[in-house]
């Protein structure tokens, strides 16, 4: 079905699974909020869809992995590399 994430991430699926996530998600006013830190995410580029379970070529295939919307946060594109230690991005250790 899928040769690679990069396929699953521009399919039709993911595509409608990713706007019924963020639409069932705003809030009453039309906010979408960053469900780690509680701030609304202002542009829409900017709205990332994170697999807290992460993706891999091995699961993308497990719907309830890949298309499961509680295994989904939304979150800032920023917050996004944070967690994933991007870009110079950091993650926050609890001790």
């Amino acid at each position: 079905m899928f040769k690679s994430l990069h396929d699953f991430y521009t399919s039709r699926e993911w595509c409608k699974f990713r706007l019924q996530v963020i639409n069932d998600r705003m809030t009453p006013n039309g906010d979408v909020l960053d469900e780690v830190t509680n701030k609304p995410i202002t542009k829409k580029y900017d709205i990332i869809l994170h697999h807290i379970e992460p993706l891999t070529e091995e699961n993308v295939f497990d719907f309830n992995i890949s298309l499961n919307p509680d295994n989904i946060e939304l979150i800032h594109f920023r917050c996004h590399n944070e967690i994933h230690e991007r870009f110079g991005g950091y993650s926050k250790n609890v001790y």
